[in-house]
């Protein structure tokens, strides 16, 4: 009977931890609640019947049944944040009462009843997150994640594996990760190497690294000596990433040569040649081209199979920035966009992003992986391998990018791949990228007020209104228009665009990457993309005239 009123009572808190609280007071009649529970739990554990782990010392649970019990709630919960998605806002702001629960709290010093933690994550964490997981998050190229994804994710926090290197599962996964990527983007079978990361930003860092090792032998020795100027060279489209790298790596931002880009985005190849050329002129040392798979402004592909040819020609390196757009290979109608892919000395891209896996994981390819091995290889006594026992493998990570702890990330991988496979996550893509067009389609009706940056060629959609109220020389009051408009949209909560600036002017921008949106998500963004864009119109003008 003990048991059963244990269980009851338990049960009862975990409950609780759904009840939703509005305000202070609420919360301090809540937590009195709680803790009578807690206490009268407590109260039944010292019964000599019941088997609770008197003797832990550890930080385990003295009472596994009832952690249990709440553990599966946080899952329900998350499993709830999920399938009811579309009923919760896209994005909502966070409460100063909320914010103040969480930022005015010191460090506890005692530690706090588990129900009472899980609570505050339900109640002030979870309603308030980014909005990725919404099918109308449209504002930056976030992945939504899946099921999988979290289940991956648990089981990595539970084995809790250092996957930096030795003989475990942890490193067979994230090895055959690598090697169905090496296949998908036909990279040689006997020379690549690579490894899992947090994202395409620590990729680029590797990848151009590796390359500063090509040209600079010496340079993990003797550091940057004798004034050798490298110069790389991106597209004005590129992402900031490159330019981040190239000042990790001791090479400054000015040695980032900017080529300009067609009508199309896609960098201009005669400029580049010539580029070059005055850079070796000038004493310059020329050692990279990076080349885009899909901009995350525009969606613009390079001519990457051309950018292969000159980098050989020129005896550079070529890189490939393929954060999201690299995953076209999966879609048959558009593979043709990473043509010349499998000529890439490095490749970065993520999983996060188009692959839809929970943050974060990214990977980096190198095409010859003595070189990435001969940049960040180091000498641990710790860490060496033996010919038995759990370091017997030698292909350890650490070996080969600049992390020795390093999260299982492989794992969610391999869970997303194994669910869903290559065929349905290439046609999630080529949906997005149809969803694009649609709302195209319907932005075209508006042209007279709305002017749409063409071409569309994947799944990212700019646009900007130009009112017929206003006057179109007035560019303050247009950026500012377009600017306010798009906060207005974030602020309704039902679709979250964000804003880009392309040919010098702002514009509305709609990146779709999610597996979740149906065509009438659009037709809901149009209906309150309009209304919105009256009532701000409206404001504008009486504003001008003078009123309030």
């Amino acid at each position: 009977m003990e048991s059963e009123k244990l269980n009851e009572l338990t049960e009862q808190a975990s409950a609780k931890l759904h009840e939703h609280v509005l305000d202070i007071e609420s919360l301090n009649q809540w937590k009195i609640q709680m803790f009578n529970l807690i206490n009268t739990i407590g109260d039944m554990k010292l019964s000599p019947s019941l088997p609770i782990e008197k003797e832990n010392t550890s930080l385990d649970p003295t009472d596994w049944p009832s952690a249990r019990c709440m553990a599966h709630q946080m899952l329900d919960s998350s499993l709830d944040y999920i399938q009811y998605v579309r009923d919760r806002p896209v994005w909502r702001a966070v409460p100063y009462d909320v914010r103040a629960v969480i930022e005015d709290e010191p460090i506890p010093k005692q530690g706090q009843p588990l129900a009472t933690v899980c609570h505050d994550v339900i109640n002030y964490v979870m309603p308030y997150a980014r909005g990725n997981a919404h099918p109308r998050f449209w504002g930056w190229v976030s992945g939504e994640g899946t099921l999988g994804g979290i289940i991956g994710d648990m089981v990595s926090a539970t084995l809790n594996v250092n996957a930096c290197a030795s003989t475990h599962s942890a490193a067979f996964v994230e090895r055959t990760i690598i090697d169905w990527m090496r296949n998908l983007f036909n990279f040689p079978e006997e020379s690549t190497g690579g490894l899992l990361v947090s994202g395409t930003s620590i990729a680029t860092v590797i990848s151009i690294a590796t390359a500063r090792q090509r040209v600079l032998v010496n340079v993990r020795e003797d550091g940057l000596v004798n004034g050798q100027q490298l110069v790389a060279y991106v597209s004005t489209e590129s992402h900031g990433c490159v330019v981040k790298a190239m000042e990790l790596l001791g090479l400054g931002s000015k040695a980032v040569h900017l080529v300009p880009v067609d009508e199309n985005f896609s960098i201009k190849i005669a400029e580049l040649k010539t580029a070059i050329k005055e850079d070796r002129d000038k004493g310059l040392i020329p050692f990279c081209i990076v080349g885009n798979a899909g901009t995350v402004n525009t969606g613009a592909f390079d001519d990457l199979l051309e950018l292969s040819k000159i980098a050989r020609a020129e005896n550079l390196w070529f890189h490939v920035d393929g954060a999201f757009g690299s995953f076209v290979i999966l879609d048959p109608q558009r593979s043709h966009l990473v043509t010349g892919i499998d000529q890439a000395d490095s490749l970065a891209f993520d999983f996060h992003k188009w692959l839809h896996c929970p943050y974060d994981v990214g990977c980096v390819l190198v095409r010859d992986s003595s070189l990435l091995h001969s940049t960040f290889s180091t000498n641990q006594g710790c860490l060496e391998r033996t010919e038995r026992g759990c370091s017997l493998d030698d292909r350890w990570f650490y070996h080969l990018g600049p992390e020795l702890s390093r999260s299982f990330r492989a794992l969610k991988v391999w869970f997303t791949l194994k669910e869903h496979g290559t065929v349905k996550l290439g046609q999630k893509i080529a949906e997005n990228c149809e969803q694009a067009q649609y709302l195209v389609s319907l932005l075209e009706k508006y042209k007279n007020i709305i002017r749409i940056v063409y071409p569309v060629s994947l799944n990212i959609v700019n646009f900007r209104f130009e009112p017929e109220e206003f006057d179109k020389d007035d560019h303050e009051l247009l950026e500012s228009f377009n600017d306010e408009l798009v906060v207005d949209i974030q602020m309704s909560g039902i679709a979250l665009p964000s804003s880009s600036r392309i040919q010098n002017r702002r514009h509305i921008r709609i990146a779709i990457v999610s597996h979740r949106s149906t065509h009438e998500d659009f037709d809901i963004f149009m209906e309150t993309l309009m209304k919105l864009y009256r009532s701000r119109v409206d404001t504008v003008v009486m504003a001008r005239n003078g009123y309030d």
